[in-house]
């Protein structure tokens, strides 16, 4: 048990794991001590800009790196009780994925000061997804019934309640030859926050939403499973599987889309500054459209070796086909004490987390400076066991 406990509490202190920076939920609950329990973690990174400018105007040059660039951001908080053998729980979560590649990522960066793509010839390709939402539910947890004294795990039904919603695709081309630019491109916004402008205003902007009758938006419901595996293949080693958002499904009712279509071609220095000049097209659709989004399974892979007091860990998180890999060390300087550090080297971050009798706490960063981190996360955890 002592081995156990420990484990698990080095799970929970390097909170800094990728398994959190996933918001993926591991331990069984057989393995779990009844009790109350209370954990909030988030997480954000990308590959270009600082975290905090990423839905905020950019206050520094962005830097991408070549080829596909991702953006990150997950939130969870929960409360949690666990008898013999299951687990009932609330909580409220918040998920957010992008890809983009550099091209996108030069010109949206240039968007204030379009001019300087005229000073050299180049074709930018643009690609650009982004899905987000939130919600928040119960959680149902029972021990799988494993006839084994080293194999233990656990299936969990979620009950969802829809909140927010927002998917984003853009797709097109910026062509530059001799100072002159062509553009064409596709925009498409799903956006519940989205409001509505009468069809009949004489001063329509290009990013307003007009459709020919206005309907209310609802926000639905949904479910999802979660199964957690744990193996004890040796008195040092365990293994951990954790699959998270197995054949989720979240809906809407009358979200706003808006399509945005533009076709310029022979744009200059001269004509950029007022109106495009050339042959000019720019098409806006507005309408309503029901959604049932397909929750992206999570999942988690780790192993933890330990000896005494020192706990050494490894582990794989996916989503979307972003990987996450993680190394981790840790120390029991106490007997509910334990202290450990992580290294993600998806995007470079570290990250430390503490426990200490019922209280974890834990931050990770991949810069010293917070206004510079493209990284961020903070994770909180109380627990009261009876």
């Amino acid at each position: 048990m002592k081995f156990l406990a420990l484990s698990l509490g080095i799970a929970v202190a390097a909170n800094a794991t990728a398994a959190d920076l996933m918001a993926v939920s591991t331990a069984p609950v057989a393995d779990l001590p009844r009790g109350l329990s209370f954990s909030a973690t988030a997480f954000a990174a990308d590959d270009f800009i600082a975290a905090k400018d990423i839905d905020d105007a950019w206050t520094q040059p962005a830097d991408p790196r070549a080829g596909r660039n991702l953006a990150v951001a997950f939130g969870r908080a929960g409360l949690d009780y666990t008898g013999d053998g299951w687990s009932v729980g609330v909580f409220t979560r918040a998920d957010g994925f992008g890809r983009t590649n550099r091209d996108s990522i030069v010109v949206y960066q240039a968007s204030e000061d379009p001019l300087r793509l005229l000073d050299t010839n180049r074709t930018y390709g643009l690609d650009y997804e982004f899905t987000g939402f939130s919600a928040h539910g119960v959680r149902f947890a029972i021990a799988l019934p494993l006839a084994s004294e080293t194999l233990s795990g656990s299936l969990a039904l979620n009950l969802l309640k829809a909140d927010r919603l927002r998917i984003e695709r853009v797709v097109g081309q910026v062509e530059v030859e001799d100072g002159t630019a062509n553009i064409h491109g596709v925009r498409t916004l799903l956006y519940d926050g989205l409001d509505y402008e009468s069809p009949t205003d004489p001063n329509p902007g290009r990013s307003d939403f007009r459709p020919a009758t206005r309907k209310d938006g609802e926000a639905g419901y949904g479910y999802a499973l979660d199964f957690a595996l744990y193996w004890q293949a040796t008195p040092e080693l365990r293994v951990d599987l954790a699959v998270n958002d197995l054949l989720g499904k979240l809906s809407w009712k009358n979200v706003p889309l808006l399509t945005q279509r533009v076709d310029v071609d022979g744009i200059n220095q001269t004509q950029w500054p007022t109106r495009p000049g050339g042959m000019a097209s720019f098409n806006n659709t507005s309408r309503y459209q029901d959604v049932d989004l397909d929750l992206d399974p999570r999942m988690r892979l780790a192993a933890t070796w330990t000896r005494d007091a020192l706990v050494l860990g490894a582990s794989l998180s996916a989503r979307s086909g972003a990987v996450l890999p993680e190394f981790s060390a840790g120390w029991q300087f106490a007997e509910e004490g334990i202290i450990a550090l992580s290294y993600e080297t998806r995007f470079d971050s570290i990250g430390i987390g503490v426990r200490y009798g019922p209280l974890q706490l834990a931050l990770r960063a991949d810069s010293t400076d917070v206004g510079e981190a493209k990284a961020l996360g903070a994770a909180i955890g109380l627990n009261y066991h009876f």
